[in-house]
């Protein structure tokens, strides 16, 4: 265990610091990260994290059992109450008065991806909230993980069960608070960035919240997608209609380094490129939320943050946005990049004039010496071969016409590259049913979704209720993009890859990801992702994702394990071990409803070093 040591002197001068600065809630410049779960393997002591000016808000993650209490710190707190499970954590609880004293907020996160939580009535909700303020606030309870150390509040990253007893919790939890005048406490959320969340849907419009840290990551609205399903303005008008407080922030949650999340991760000038998009124009921007301090301090992304925050920084509810440069993407075109030197020019997709003929008009904010790249990004099968410069926030317009691109300067100069494209793979058309396309290929229209067979495209219809759209050049049918009404048509960008897609193999550091197929001929992708490893136990996230049809709670998984490993238990599933090879299948307890994924927290034992089950062989069919 790595001991974390604050000397009482240096907390007592901390306090009163005249260069401590409190936290202010009204302010779009907040930074909040997630600390406990030693998610980069290099977790240092609490307090580390606390000597600088970076993070404003630090949750603990996580309380993952109640209402029988259960926690986990990882290696920050492996100690235990005598006679009990509960830890006792006198460590953190020191760090967190440092943390306080140098202005920081310390809440601790309930929920998390996996654990055993959850309320069966309004009245166990309630009961358990007398329960956490005694023992994690101003209460008197005889076992106190924190010692004496009062936190600043809670935060709910509800990922499964039902919505029963939250508001309960949450309003008998605030009357608490109410009753301490010495402080300022605080009610956060964790959502997915779909909308509304699953789990806390029915919370987040019945209870009060101050702050709503979306995860803009591990789904099809992450920060990966901007601008096209980035969908912070449905959290923005949520907050204005429907919050029972009008002046909630919400914070832009961004996985730390490329390896915290399973997609979603966007770099520094990426996240910054978002967070002055919505700095400009929603006020209830609150800052930005990672996942996890450990994953983001290793990454150098901390950096980056704390700069683009400061000098973004607003205060005060209400007030109006800063405005930023913007561009204008079109709707049905996904963000295209450009290579450009020193820096990166901003375009407008293209939109179509009339038939046969697309114009692109584009403002290079930085030196652009390969017109080609520049062009080529948009008709991806095109080949060019001149080079020329296009200077700072000068416009150019390009015009496609049959095979042939017209590029017009501000001079009026002109001229014309020739240009080979394949009929039928012009990034915004809607594929049609026969038409030419290159093998491999998928696609969307507003009817359903399109794969490339033979040459030609053939037509799929989406499940009711759903729409298609494209994750990484696959296309998907999903709920979450129904109260899109427009027509919905694109076609990847061409991808050439072979029959069976592997996304990207790692072996050793806790998270695998492969594509498989199974007997029926169903392409689908399976992710492995290590959440925890701690005393011979870990806890893993498995994501089932079918490339092209819904299931619904008729199927089988079967995978082999490294030796030395159990699986004890799966949500929802039931669990046969054969030797080291395991079989998953719903046990009937889950959603009744067809889907084209589904996540599942599987939990078990090793022996030796943690290792990811070998996906090679793993196996899925619909039973």
């Amino acid at each position: 265990m790595l001991a974390s040591v604050v000397s009482r002197a240096a907390i007592a001068l901390a306090a009163v610091a005249s260069s401590v600065l409190a936290f202010d809630i009204s302010c779009n410049s907040n930074y909040a990260s997630y600390y406990g779960q030693n998610s980069a393997r290099n977790q240092l002591p609490l307090g580390e994290y606390c000597k600088d000016a970076v993070e404003d808000v630090i949750v603990l993650a996580f309380m993952h059992g109640f209402p029988n209490v259960l926690l986990n710190f990882a290696n920050a707190c492996d100690t235990t109450f005598d006679g009990s499970a509960l830890l006792h954590c006198p460590n953190i609880a020191a760090d967190i008065k440092f943390c306080q004293s140098q202005g920081k907020v310390v809440v601790l996160s309930m929920g998390g991806a996996s654990g055993a939580y959850g309320f069966s009535s309004e009245a166990d909700g309630e009961a358990f909230a007398d329960t956490t303020w005694n023992m994690f606030f101003k209460g008197n309870a005889t076992q106190r993980p924190f010692d004496d150390a009062v936190l600043d509040g809670v935060d709910l990253d509800i990922e499964g069960g039902s919505s029963i007893g939250y508001t309960a919790f949450i309003n008998q939890l605030r009357s608490h608070y109410k009753s301490d005048r010495s402080k300022t406490y605080y009610i956060a959320a964790a959502p997915q960035c779909p909308f509304p969340d699953a789990y806390l849907g029915p919370t987040l419009d019945s209870a009060w919240f101050d702050m709503v840290f979306v995860q803009f990551y591990n789904n099809y609205c992450g920060l990966n997608a901007y601008p096209r399903w980035f969908n912070f303005e449905d959290w923005d008008n949520w907050a204005k209609t429907k919050s029972a407080n009008k002046d909630v922030k919400i914070f832009i949650g961004a996985p730390g380094s490329p390896t915290a999340a399973s997609s979603g991760y966007a770099d520094g000038a990426a996240l910054r490129t978002v967070y002055d998009s919505v700095r400009s124009k929603y006020t209830s921007l609150g800052g930005v939320m990672t996942w996890d301090v450990s994953q983001a301090r290793t990454s150098g992304l901390t950096k980056s943050i704390r700069d683009m925050l400061d000098k973004g920084k607003s205060c005060g509810s209400g007030g109006t946005p800063t405005p930023t440069p913007t561009n204008t993407t079109s709707d049905s075109l996904p963000p295209s990049t450009s290579t450009s030197t020193p820096g990166t020019s901003t375009h407008e997709s293209p939109s179509s004039t009339a038939t046969g003929i697309r114009i692109i008009t584009a403002t290079a904010t930085e030196t652009v010496t390969s017109l080609s790249t520049f062009v080529s990004s948009f008709w991806t099968t095109s080949t060019y071969t001149s080079t020329y410069t296009l200077h700072r926030t000068s416009v150019y317009t390009y015009t496609q016409t049959g095979s042939a691109t017209t590029v017009q300067s501000p001079s009026s100069t002109s001229l014309t590259e020739a240009a080979v494209q394949t009929p039928g793979l012009s990034p915004s058309s809607c594929p049609v049913d026969g038409a030419p396309c290159v093998d491999g290929m998928q696609g969307c229209s507003d009817a359903g979704f399109a794969l490339c067979k033979g040459g030609k495209w053939a037509m799929y219809p989406c499940l009711a209720g759903t729409k298609c759209f494209l994750l990484g050049g696959v296309a998907l049918c999903d709920w979450g993009l129904s109260r899109i009404r427009k027509p919905l048509c694109e076609v990847e960008r061409i991808q050439r890859y072979p029959t069976k897609l592997v996304t990207g193999v790692h072996t050793g550091d806790g998270s695998e990801h492969r594509a498989i197929y199974t007997a029926r001929g169903l392409s689908t992708r399976i992710e492995y992702v290590l959440l925890s490893a701690v005393n011979d136990r870990y806890s893993a996230l498995l994501k089932l994702q079918t490339l092209g049809a819904p299931f619904g709670n008729e199927w089988v998984l079967r995978l082999d394990l490294p030796a030395g490993q159990t699986v004890d238990r799966v949500d929802h599933s039931r669990v046969t071990t054969t030797g080291t090879s395991v079989t998953i299948q719903p046990d009937g307890t889950g959603k009744h409803c067809e889907r084209m994924s589904v996540l599942l927290t599987v939990n078990g034992t090793y022996t030796g070093a943690y290792r990811t089950p070998d996906l090679t062989n793993a196996y899925f069919n619909l039973a």
